[in-house]
């Protein structure tokens, strides 16, 4: 018997495993990015190393990009040398975000184990994998080594089964098991996900949920491998052996078992100062918002975009709102383009800003002033998350965004 992170444990241990071992094994992919991959290289320059599988390495400009500062451009410059050198691939300022650049890379596939210098990094389990967070100097033994310790997650497994309804995003989805689960609620789980809900239900959708769950505790979240995650790799030309793909066996014992009826779910938004506490759209009273972001690594994909334009389009922002646009990827930006959303975005009076981390981390392009008020499709909403201490960030689908910045007060569906 087995969850399918014991399994995907397991066979890279040789062995059958179990939660709560400890196994040593080989990570296929790892991601370090300009906040803490100079802190990564500090601490792989100690080992007097050479990288011993670049390959399986990536290293992304994303959070602060374009270099807002000359010490963000030495820290460029710095992991810029170093992918050269080492042989390793860069996302350079521009290319994308972290996190969608790496499910594009060829690098990530079922049934592997990808680890990233970033707490967001569940977001590969829309592959069918086992991702998670690293800290700095595991990277540096990772590069190395290949290998790195875990002990196996106990799982909880969450069915969706129903299909969405109106402006029910995959936004809304994670906030409905943010709510339910609470802030430890996943404390060092994997969440397995399985349910009808999946049938309807992108690789990009699936990557939304994946990167929010970090915010329930958990250290992995696996989605399932089916006809529509064969069909995305197969386009990208992202070979894998099919055996290597993992559902639980039948007798799986699970921490326990969570059911969403996700056709029964409405538009919903998380309350700062945390993720968790998600209410209704509905039942806000008129928010009024001074920003609103569409974009970054949870909401920057083009199925987003979409979605916002659908609303935007031949209507304007309201006055006294800004609003930026910060597509994940450069084919996605590019995509825009060519689609002519960019157009209905700009007539619309949306701010462009290059495929970038933006203004999600407090690092620049659309930072919050005191008593400021936003509404963001990004994944954190604590304080002085997207500038001020004294600002709140209300977090959200592309959808409601959308509304909300044509309307000027939090609301979906022309409410």
């Amino acid at each position: 018997m087995g969850t399918a992170v014991e399994k995907i444990f397991s066979r890279k241990a040789g062995r059958t495993v179990h939660s709560g071992e400890i196994v040593t094994v080989e990570v296929d992919c790892y991601m370090m990015h300009d906040l803490n991959g100079p802190v990564a290289l500090d601490y792989f320059d100690q080992f007097h190393e050479k990288v011993k599988s670049p390959e399986r390495g990536l290293i992304s400009l994303c959070h602060l990009s374009p270099a807002p500062t000359a010490g963000a451009a030495d820290h460029h410059k710095r992991l810029r040398d170093f992918a050269k050198a080492a042989g390793m691939d860069l996302i350079d300022t521009g290319k994308g975000v972290c996190h969608p650049a790496v499910i594009e890379s060829g690098k990530v596939f079922p049934g592997c184990v990808a680890v990233g210098t970033d707490s967001h990094s569940a977001h590969y389990g829309a592959l069918n994998c086992f991702s998670t967070a690293m800290g700095a100097s595991e990277i540096a033994v990772i590069m190395a080594t290949d290998k790195t310790w875990f002990r196996v997650p106990r799982t909880i497994c969450i069915e969706l089964n129903g299909q969405p309804k109106g402006y029910v995003c995959a936004k809304d989805i994670a906030l409905e098991i943010l709510r339910r689960l609470g802030e430890t609620g996943a404390l060092y789980t994997c969440l397995e996900f399985t349910g009808s809900t999946f049938e309807y239900l992108s690789v990009d959708e699936r990557s939304v949920i994946g990167n929010l769950m970090i915010e329930t505790g958990a250290k992995g979240a696996i989605m399932p491998c089916d006809r529509i995650l064969e069909q995305w790799l197969s386009l990208r030309g992202i070979g894998y052996d099919p055996s290597l793909a993992v559902t639980a066996d039948p007798d799986a014992v699970y921490e326990k078992k969570i059911s969403i009826n996700v056709a029964e779910l409405e538009p919903l938004v998380a309350v700062p100062p945390t993720m968790n506490e998600a209410v209704p759209v509905k039942s806000l009273d008129r928010i009024q918002v001074d920003q609103v972001v569409i974009g970054s690594c949870t909401n920057g994909n083009y199925g987003d975009f979409e979605i916002a334009a659908s609303v935007l389009k031949g209507k304007k922002v309201h006055e006294g709102v800004r609003l930026l646009i910060i597509p994940s990827l450069e084919s996605t930006a590019l995509k825009m383009a060519e689609t002519g959303i960019y157009k209905d975005l700009l007539d619309a009076g949306a701010v462009i800003i290059p495929p970038s981390c933006g203004p999600c981390a407090e690092m620049h392009c659309g930072l919050l002033g005191a008593g400021e008020t936003a509404f963001a499709t990004t994944n954190r909403n604590m304080a002085g998350r997207m500038g001020s201490r004294m600002a709140q960030v209300y977090i959200g689908s592309p959808a409601t965004a959308a509304f909300t910045a044509v309307s000027g007060f939090i609301t979906v569906g022309g409410a």
